[in-house]
């Protein structure tokens, strides 16, 4: 294997305004080619900086290498856009200036959605149809990005995150706790740890994202699988009995979270957790690598998806995926790299040098040369029973989630009641058409 992929140009995350854009290397991307060969070609991925360094990402510089391989005389420019909301903001820019790139890296979610209804990328439905994407992508996950997309598949994913409950084994273990299977023993384990002088639950409510977790799995305990959905999905109108359910039992489960949890962040929390002040967090697959950067033993570490307590126990999870320029003239190419992804080989090469476990297919896993945390963590995401979608950006509007947000925080506070909260969500998604009609 060589060491990386030699033509491979790594682009600055700064964007400033359309003109930056252009000199990075976007305004090439829609200049006519030579269709009598490939010389001269290249092909645009913007990413986040999160996944550009190809030292570390063994999954795109394997995929990079291959597509080299397959294309060497074309130029694969791979762009690092900073955070994601910068990549966001790059992306609106670029495409409302015909300087967007042939590919980009981003979240299946509502995000995205503003780019599809401009006809700004292409469908790739009829591509998982021709190559057998189907076979290696749970169909939950695609079902998800179907209910957002109007039916169609506008991403190859190739990341899956699976969000859930972590804990520490030792301090269940001190008062005989065992993992929770549904919501009641749930409430139970967390009574017992508080009685005991144990933060049942660190919970950085700095993050609105950490507090909407637990909304999502009371919607899961409340609606059942069919009306959560719909609910995710704009079917059903939220101003009803179980949303103002959910809300009320968040009310009550946050007598669980530590004091000051509004103002804390995620490390902040950790601190209660690593000497065991606090047993539980609702995180996501990141937390095994940053329990181990921070010299944690993650076998001291449980994990179990929100106890919904339904026969059919989903988990909670979403992808991330490849999307392609609808206006691109580079198409044929950027389906050569989609192929890639799609293969076995990068996401083995991924598993085999760092023991990632965030790839989209199962078979790239060994789990005899995972810890148990990670195993769990694995198991989860390949949960038969499938999986919903968090009620924030990921499936809701920005505005919508806003407004989820500022309601979450204000029925914790008892500055509104769960009904009044649930009827301002309703107003929302009703001024911004979310519902279907």
């Amino acid at each position: 294997m060589k060491k990386r992929a030699k033509t491979v140009k790594t682009l600055t995350a700064l964007v400033l305004m359309g003109t930056v854009l252009a000199g990075c290397g976007g305004g090439s991307v829609n200049e006519p080619t030579d269709s009598g060969g490939e010389t001269g070609r290249q092909l645009v991925f913007w990413e986040s900086s999160y996944y550009t360094d190809l030292e570390t990402n063994a999954f795109y510089r394997r995929a990079i290498e291959l597509f080299e391989e397959q294309h060497p005389d074309v130029e694969f420019v791979l762009g690092s856009k900073g955070r994601p909301e910068q990549e966001i903001d790059a992306l609106n820019i670029a495409f409302s200036s015909d300087a967007a790139p042939d590919m980009f890296g981003y979240s299946v979610g509502s995000l995205v959605e503003p780019f599809i209804e401009g006809g700004k990328l292409e469908d790739l439905t009829s591509l998982f149809d021709e190559n057998g994407w189907r076979e290696n992508i749970d169909p939950a996950l695609l079902a998800d990005q179907e209910n957002i997309f109007d039916g169609s598949l506008y991403a190859l994913p190739i990341r899956r995150t699976v969000m859930g409950i972590f804990y520490r084994k030792d301090v269940f273990a001190q008062y005989g706790l065992e993992v929770p299977t549904n919501y009641e023993e749930f409430l139970q384990v967390c009574d017992t740890l508080q009685k005991n002088g144990i933060v049942p639950i660190a919970n950085p409510g700095k993050v609105p994202a950490a507090t909407n977790r637990w909304f999502d799995g009371l919607l899961e305990k409340n609606c059942g699988i069919e009306l959560h959905d719909d609910l995710c999905y704009g079917r059903a109108s939220l101003d009803c009995p179980e949303v103002v359910q959910s809300l009320a039992d968040l009310k009550e489960l946050s007598q669980y979270f530590q004091e000051g949890h509004f103002s804390a962040e995620e490390n902040e929390c950790r601190l209660l957790l690593y000497p065991g002040d606090a047993a539980m967090e609702y995180s996501a697959t990141w937390e095994a690598d940053t329990f181990e950067s921070q010299g944690q033993n993650v076998d001291d570490w449980g994990y179990f998806r929100f106890p919904s307590g339904l026969e059919q126990s989903r988990s909670n999870r979403f992808t991330y995926g490849i999307y392609v320029n609808a206006d691109s003239p580079n198409k044929d190419l950027a389906y050569d790299f989609l192929e890639i992804c799609a293969s076995l080989e990068p996401y083995q090469v991924d598993f085999e040098e760092r023991g990632s476990i965030v790839g989209i297919r199962d078979d790239a896993f060994d789990l005899s040369k995972l810890d148990s945390l990670r195993t769990a963590l694995v198991e989860d995401a390949a949960n038969p029973d499938g999986s919903y979608m968090a009620t924030n950006e990921m499936c809701w509007p920005p505005k919508l989630t806003d407004m989820l947000y500022e309601v979450l925080d204000k029925v914790i506070l008892e500055e509104i009641t769960p009904e009044e909260g649930a009827k301002m969500l309703d107003e929302t998604a009703q001024e911004i058409e979310f519902y279907q009609s």
